[in-house]
């Protein structure tokens, strides 16, 4: 890419941070930057192990939903209107990620043990 289209594309992006408003935003501020900071000393420059955990943590929601609304359903005798497949279909592709970074990270059995606490907390 040609350095000034980089400069011109690195001007229109505009940080911004909203400040917590109530207490309940200041702590899942906080929590944010401790587990970013503890990510950040574990992983140092590691990003392809970092992407490991955080992918595996991305395909808990939708797993967890698509189980939610099957017993949902059942329970109900109704049919969903296609959210399981949809729910159960994110979940397959954060797997697929995470199967990739595997290939490419190859996570030791420290960050293997992390993967699995990661997974429960978030759980």
């Amino acid at each position: 890419m040609d350095l000034n289209v980089a400069k011109t594309l690195q001007r229109e992006v505009i940080q911004t941070h909203y400040e917590p408003k109530s207490f309940a935003d200041w702590v899942a501020y906080r929590f944010v930057k401790f587990m970013r900071f503890f990510a950040d000393v574990f992983f140092k420059g590691r990003y392809g192990h970092r992407a490991v955990v955080l992918e595996t943590v991305a395909a808990v929601p939708g797993m967890v939903g698509g189980t939610l609304q099957h017993l949902h359903s059942l329970r109900r005798l109704k049919d969903d209107d296609g959210w399981i497949k949809t729910l159960l279909d994110e979940a397959e592709n954060e797997r697929m990620h995470l199967m990739t970074f595997i290939e490419v990270a190859q996570p030791n059995r420290l960050e293997r043990f992390l993967i699995v606490l990661a997974q429960g907390v978030f759980l």
